[in-house]
């Protein structure tokens, strides 16, 4: 639940699903570096580009073989530790949760079906509590049952934060006690009490959540892999934290060969106690997957365009050099989709540095940016779509509003720009600060941002960190940015999962302001915005539910706390053995479950 500008992992997602244009005119620029330049036109595109984004591409049932993998540097294969989406992908061949997402392209794909459990929750007081129940037959890889105990288990581990850190902690915010906090299975000295008081197993079979408030979108929550079951028999010891994720025991359909050290191939094998019958999600077609870790995107690429890998879960997509060689091959373009992965470009106005404590001057700021320069700086069509408002094209209920026209061939609106800084009192522009990373596609988003303002007489002036820091304690504090005085502070976002719940609260509500890595960069003082999402996360009824988000994105534009510019795209992919292959909208890359090779 933070912003990420080191890890798009592929981060969602209706245009971005759509399709691409018939013209591919420029270059898809990495997400790891910040390279520039120009592609050959195709004439036409090739038959199965962007198929993959709202249909199957080749269809197969075919079993056997051995699927090929590569990736960057592995963060964590502990579902509890690991906040990368390829590995997410991966983690759905050896875990399984209560609930997850249907199988399929396109808008399905966000769609919830149970999984281990028989349905999905059941409330019975407004969303405070929901109860699940276990299917019979399920099991770990031992062949010992899968019981409500182990999906207890495998949440409390996300609480030990001191031990096993790094993953999402959207179940510590929604079931935590601040007034008592559970400290996690190994630092529990209080056993008596039964583990984490909000998490009830009245049976084998029934988990029921205690919530701390309202909220409808635990199912979302619960089909994130930091949801899967441990054995609660492991509870406390060492094979069951710290080095959990050398071998996570399997509740899917493929286990560790061995344990992964770091560094090397990861291997997965099938495993014989997974029960197809209880999963008619997964359809599990190779006997072995074997993942290449630790890989730069050049060889990752080389991999690729030799069919010597037959995907790259780094979700980053091709270099630039790569790009120019697949337009330029009819046969590599029809196995190659460009996706735009949910990582929204925005600069954040911050409300406590002034002048951006005028929202006459953050209006100014908004008709100012040239949008159109920003996606070429990041490679033109292929490389970005454009964004007038914060809502992702690919999140339901995506709302067509731009508060704030662009002007002609989207460079800005420099008249409206004028007349709010005569609004806010500085009809000459004004003297600030804009906080940026120091490399890749954030700093050409800062070099951009830069350039348009200064049409009106702003002088942002660029204040780069180095990435290790930045989100943590640069824009990620507060009372840095109100010291520095970064009026301007450029970001990415994306949602942890598919929903208004997920994006827009750690961006909004205020009262969950941390001293490091603070993700409320704007610090609106708007109190209606804290009323509005409770509301929002606390309707039963979707429908509301979406108008009352759609309330929220309104009065944040209006408030003009936020400069969204694009959605970043990636082109990504597969080689000529794989077969069912699809874009899954929340994963974000191809969907691993269903693929065949041969």
């Amino acid at each position: 639940m933070r912003g990420r500008c080191r890890r798009v992992r592929g981060v969602l997602l209706a245009a971005a699903w759509l399709g691409g244009g018939l013209l591919v005119a420029s270059l898809v620029l990495s997400l790891v570096g910040c390279q520039t330049g120009s592609a050959p036109v195709a004439a036409q595109q090739p038959a199965g580009f962007n198929l993959g984004l709202t249909a199957v591409r080749d269809p197969s049932a075919a079993a056997g073989g051995t699927l090929r993998l590569v990736t960057g540097p592995v963060d964590s294969l502990d579902p509890t530790r690991s906040y990368q989406y390829g590995l997410w992908d991966l983690m759905r061949l050896y875990t399984r949760q209560l609930v997850t997402y249907r199988a399929a392209p396109g808008p399905a794909g966000t769609t919830l079906v149970p999984d281990l459990a028989t349905g999905l929750g059941r409330t019975t007081d407004g969303g405070r509590t929901w109860t699940y129940t276990l299917k019979p037959g399920v099991r770990f890889e031992t062949g010992a049952p899968i019981t409500a105990a182990d999906i207890k288990y495998g949440i409390e581990r996300q609480f030990a934060t001191s031990v096993l850190a790094g993953g999402p902690t959207w179940l510590v915010s929604l079931l935590d006690n601040p007034k008592d906090p559970y400290p996690g299975p190994y630092q529990d000295t209080d056993l008596h009490r039964g583990g984490l008081p909000a998490i009830q197993t009245p049976n084998s079979t029934t988990v029921v959540f205690h919530l701390t408030r309202p909220f409808n979108a635990l199912d979302q929550v619960l089909a994130m892999p930091s949801a899967s079951p441990a054995p609660a028999a492991l509870r406390g010891g060492p094979d069951g934290g710290p080095n959990y994720g050398a071998r996570p025991v399997s509740s899917g359909p493929y286990r560790f060969a061995a344990p992964y050290r770091g560094g090397d191939t990861v291997v997965l094998i099938r495993n014989p106690a997974w029960d197809r019958r209880t999963d008619p999600v997964r359809t599990a077609l190779p006997d072995r997957i074997e993942l290449a870790t630790g890989l730069s995107p050049t060889e990752r690429d080389a991999r690729l365009l030799a069919g010597t890998a037959d995907a790259d879960l780094a979700g980053a997509g091709l270099q630039p050099d790569s790009i120019r060689r697949l337009l330029a091959d009819p046969a590599l373009a029809a196995r190659a989709d460009n996706p735009a992965n949910g990582n929204l470009r925005l600069v954040a106005l911050p409300d406590t540095v002034p002048p951006m404590d005028n929202v006459h001057c953050r209006r100014a700021v908004q008709y100012a940016v040239d949008k159109a320069a920003v996606r070429a700086g990041l490679g033109g069509m292929d490389g970005a779509s454009l964004a007038t408002t914060l809502w992702p094209r690919n999140m339901p209920g995506y709302p067509v509003t731009a508060p704030y026209p662009d002007g002609r061939g989207n460079s800005g609106d420099l008249t409206r720009a004028r007349t709010e800084l005569r609004a806010c009192g500085q009809p000459d522009g004004f003297h600030t600060k804009m906080a940026t990373v120091d490399s890749g596609r954030g700093l050409r988003v800062a070099q951009e941002v830069q350039r348009a303002v200064a049409r009106i007489g702003i002088q942002a002036d660029l204040r780069p960190f180095p990435e290790q820091v930045f989100l943590s304690s640069g824009v990620g504090s507060p009372a840095a940015i109100k010291a520095g005085g970064y009026g301007l502070v450029v970001v990415n976002w994306v949602a942890d999962f598919p929903s208004p719940a997920a994006f827009y609260p750690p961006l909004l509500d205020s009262r969950g302001v941390r001293t490091q890595g603070d993700t409320d960069y704007a610090q609106l003082a708007e109190p209606a915005l804290v009323s509005l999402i409770d509301q929002a996360t606390g309707s039963l009824d979707q429908v509301v539910a979406t108008m009352l988000w759609q309330r929220v994105d309104a009065l944040v534009m209006q408030q003009a706390g936020y400069l969204p510019l694009v959605e970043d795209k990636t082109m990504l992919l597969t080689s000529s053995r794989l077969h069912n292959v699809y874009l899954h909208p929340v994963w974000r890359n191809v969907d691993l479950i269903t693929v065949s090779v041969g």
